[in-house]
């Protein structure tokens, strides 16, 4: 999990519009990403606490650096360790699923509906994971450390933001999808023809709500997508 460089009782703002390019020289990748992390929060009611929106922004930050490592080990590798490993390898090895499958599910959702491996196993496996890390951490005694702020005022511990991040999955992975395609248009321009068709592919594919109402304001209603009421 990545270290924001900044203030860590700094207030998350949720009242202003995201930024509309990323500079990558100036180190505002954390910045960048929280601003389009709290916007996709509040667009998808997705029932997040504050320090949830700093872990996914800094998985985002982790994940935006170029890794030199070896090549990852594959959900299920990473499963297996965290079963036969020791407690610190099952706490290292479940916090590596959860985030792989979070970020994968979010950020590479199309692609997926385009493989043998379904969307809903990285839903699923991720889910899992971060519920198993965060009954780890109560157990290891780590369950008070803070991520956010000085552990005052109510603020959540790693335990209890794993275990809000496992309830809270396939919403955290709806935000990162949002922050995803955000991006990929601020980087293109407009929508084409083909990426529209690439949307309503991957609506036809997942049956997402999100891609829907994204549709919807394309003026490409799918029939029976939109329940009453849906904007």
């Amino acid at each position: 999990m990545g270290r924001d460089p900044h203030d860590r009782d700094a207030p998350v703002r949720l009242d202003h519009e995201p930024r509309a390019s990323l500079d990558r020289e100036s180190d505002n990748l954390f910045d960048f990403f929280l601003d389009h992390v709290e916007q996709a929060v509040v667009g998808n009611a997705a029932p997040v606490s504050e320090e949830s929106v700093w872990y996914l922004t800094s998985l985002l930050v982790d994940r935006s650096r170029p890794d030199e490592s070896e090549q990852p080990d594959t959900l299920v590798e990473l499963h297996l360790q965290a079963r036969t490993g020791d407690r610190s390898t099952a706490i290292r090895a479940y916090r590596h699923l959860g985030d792989r499958a979070l970020y994968v599910s979010g950020f590479f959702r199309q692609s997926l509906a385009r493989k043998l491996v379904s969307r809903k196993y990285y839903l699923d496996m991720g889910a899992a994971a971060y519920d198993s890390l965060a009954g780890l951490l109560r157990a290891a005694g780590f369950g008070g450390a803070a991520l956010v702020g000085d552990g005052g005022g109510g603020s959540k511990g790693l335990d209890g933001i794993y275990d809000e991040l496992a309830h809270a999955f396939e919403s955290c992975s709806e935000v990162l999808g949002e922050v995803c395609e955000t991006v990929r248009e601020q980087a293109r321009g407009e929508l084409s023809d083909a990426d529209i068709l690439a949307l309503y592919e991957e609506w036809q594919a997942t049956g997402s709500p999100r891609i829907a109402n994204k549709l919807a304001r394309l003026g490409l209603v799918p029939a029976g997508a939109l329940p009453a009421g849906s904007a």
